[in-house]
This record gives structure tokens, sequence and C-alpha cells, in this order.
């Protein structure tokens, strides 16, 4: 992609100081500077537009391979992607509002040297700002243009280790972010300094999450791959958002994007994009997992037969309770990693879990009857997007499993994480 020098001859004292602002936060957080679109709309209209459209809040990616620039880590080691979008809502002329997008990206890298593993804050490629960008173009009524913006993407690896000089700032992309008429050298100032305190804020709140999730560290690495997850074959895959060719086209897929499969209807394919968003694409634009092709070919069975059970021990180990509860804390437990079989969430909701850990709780209480193993603890991980994490100790499971402990009366007891999942 060609990239345009920056003009800063024509940049006004209180434009240079926004500039500059901007580049020194995509510096700090790791991000591309901000992308911007004027629209001839009030601040309340556009405001209103990406409410209805939940552009405030935070969505998971299925990979970060076609929405991040490429740094020196390889990208299949990050997992758990996550976005969320920074939007500034700045006056243009009478009647317009400037929209100006950041997406911030973090994921989990997964190191072979695990305390070299941890979260991380990934520069965005624009890929996600501009798609933003064009869907509040559609639902303000207007029409996207081919040519997308004049904005220019990052780089394919952007370099973030030297420090800023005036030759090397930003390209066209930061000489479009300028803030309102009338902003001026000290407010450009204030702004990093804000910045700079938020940045530290985000910095400590991310040190208490990594020490959180070190003793959950080596199971998640070590978790199943999903069984239901279908292969875009070709880049350029249209999702669209109904099952029907003239639908409209939510997005184009590039290819080896993953999915999630929800559901098929006949030549369509419903998937999950990310959080709550939905779509569908035609079968034939997908690879499908050996056992869903083999089952949605069967005339007489549905791709998810209500009578098959709904979750599979995919992992049992003994290690140190992965959580804090003063019951089980720094104990040695025994750990059931669980994977629902189907997709159908009424076959996963909490009580197909609460039914399936009972049993897996009443299993254990067998085995353990002639076990020499010191495990003082069950514990049972969902591993799913609204899975969760139930425990309790042995003498409880014992007492369960015995029927000196009703169900209800046990349940009480049990640890849950979070507790909503098995509600």
């Amino acid at each position: 992609m060609k990239m345009r020098a920056p003009h800063l001859r024509v940049l006004m004292p209180s434009a240079l100081a926004l500039f500059l602002s901007a580049w020194i936060t995509a510096m700090v957080c790791g991000q591309a500077v901000p992308y911007a679109r004027t629209f001839p709309k009030s601040k309340e209209e556009v405001e209103a537009a990406l409410k209805e459209m939940q552009a405030y809040a935070g969505q998971k990616l299925p990979i970060v391979d076609g929405f991040v620039a490429v740094g020196d880590q390889p990208l299949s080691r990050y997992e758990r992607a996550f976005y969320q979008f920074s939007i500034d809502l700045l006056p243009d002329a009478p009647g317009a509002t400037i929209v100006r997008v950041t997406a911030k990206i973090t994921a989990w890298y997964a190191d072979r040297d695990p305390s070299k593993s941890g979260y991380q804050v990934l520069p965005s490629n624009g890929r996600l700002e501009l798609d933003l960008l064009d869907r509040l173009t559609e639902r303000l009524g207007g029409k996207v243009s081919t040519k997308r913006s004049l904005l220019q993407a990052p780089k394919p690896k952007l370099e973030l280790s030297g420090a800023p000089s005036i030759t090397s700032l930003p390209s066209a992309a930061a000489t479009t972010a300028v803030a309102p008429k009338g902003s001026s050298a000290t407010s450009g100032a204030d702004e990093v300094n804000g910045l700079r305190t938020k940045r530290e804020s985000e910095e400590k709140r991310m040190q208490q999450l990594s020490g959180e999730l070190q003793s959950l560290q080596e199971i998640q690495r070590n978790q199943a791959h999903p069984r239901n997850l279908v292969v875009v074959k070709k880049s350029g895959t249209p999702i669209l958002a109904k099952p029907a060719l003239a639908s409209r086209v939510l997005f184009t897929a590039a290819a080896d994007d993953e999915f999630e499969l929800l559901d098929a209807d006949g030549e369509w394919i419903h998937v999950q994009i990310s959080g709550a968003s939905r779509g569908y694409i035609r079968r034939s634009s997908l690879e499908l997992p050996e056992l869903l092709a083999a089952r949605l070919k069967s005339p007489n069975v549905t791709p998810f037969d209500e009578k098959e059970e709904a979750f599979r021990v995919t992992r049992e180990e003994t290690g140190s309770f992965p959580g804090h509860w003063a019951s089980l804390q720094g104990k040695p437990v025994k750990i059931y990693t669980v994977q629902p079989i189907s997709a159908d969430s009424k076959e996963t909701r909490a009580t197909a879990k609460l039914d399936y850990a009972a049993s897996l709780f009443q299993k254990f209480s067998r085995a353990s009857a002639t076990s020499s193993d010191s495990i003082e603890g069950v514990v049972i991980i969902f591993d799913s997007a609204d899975g969760g994490i139930i425990a309790n100790t042995l003498s409880s499971v014992q007492e369960f499993a015995s029927g000196s402990l009703s169900r209800e009366a046990f349940w009480k007891r049990c640890y849950a994480d979070p507790p909503d999942a098995f509600q």
C-alpha cells in the first residue's frame, strides 16, 4: 500500500500539537493512529446510530491474523483475542460530525517459555476501524466508497522501539485525525498527560489479571481445539445477514478464517462471528470437520442430535486448585476439562452443566475409594463461550455420592466461577 508523506508545513501550531498527541498515543498504547471520517449528521444522531450498532461494546476476535499489523511474534501463538473501539465525536461544520475511531486489540500470547506468556496489546492494521466507519456510513444512509477512505492502513510491520522524531512521523492517517477547530497546544499537552495516566492504570490492571491467570495458564494452553469450527476456503467469501444470495453482505472473510458453527439450513451454514454477531455462509465455501460433515450428509440425523450427550471430558489431570477459595486454596485437586459436544445452547445451559457435573463428582467418588492419591477436591472446567468452573472438597463430594448430602445442599457448598453460569 502506497503511503503519503505528511505535509508538515500546512499544519498550524494547534493542529501540530494534536498531531503529535495522536502519534504519542499510538506509541504508548501500541495502536495505530485513529481513523476519522466526517458525517453530515448531528452528534446526537451519530451517537444513537453507534449505540444501535453496539459499537461501544467489546467483542471477541476469532483470530488475530488479518486484523493486526504483523509483529516479531508468530500470530498463531495469540489466543482469546478481544477488541474494543475508542470513539471520539468531534464537531465539524454546522450539522456535521467527525467520527474518530481507534481499535484496541488484546490477546493472550502463549510462549514456549511459560514465564514469558501473558496478555499483550496488539497494533490494529485498520481493518476493524474502517469496517466500523463503513457500517456507520450505511446506517446513516450514505454509500460506502469503493476507494473506502483516504486514510491509509499501517505498514505491514510497525516499528515501535525507537524514539519519535519529526522526520519519521506517521503518514496520512495521522494528518486526517485533526482536532476540532479552536484547539490549542495546551489542550494537546493535557491530552498526552491524561493518556500517560490512563496507560499506567491499564498496566497495573493487566498485571493483576496476569497474576490471577497464572494458576490456570497450563490448563488453558492445553485445552482441546473446538470441534465445531468451520474454515473459509477462499478470500473474499461473503458473510451474509440472512440465508439468501440477495441478503446484505456483513463483510467478506479471508481464506482460513475460522467460525463457530451454530446450525445448518440446507446449503447455508449459520455461524457465530463475534459476541452476539451472527451470519450465514454457503456450505460450498467452507471446509467442515469430518464429524460435522458426516452428520450433515445423513438424511436421518440432524446436525445436533438431541439424544446425544451434551458434554465430554477432554482432559484429566492432578494439580493445585486453580482459583481463590479458602477451602481448597493451594491444595491438590483432580481437574476435569469438559467441552460441549452439542452447539445447541438449550443442551448446554446451566441445568445440563449441573447434571453432567453431578455425574463426574459421583464418578470420582467411586474411583477415589480405591485410590491412594492424596486428592482434597474436584474441579470441573467447562471449556466453552458460556462455560465456567465448579468445584468442591473431597469430603462434600463423598457425602453427596453416598446420599447423605442432598443435591441442593451440595450445590450451595460448591465453588462456582462465574456463579451465573450455573444458575
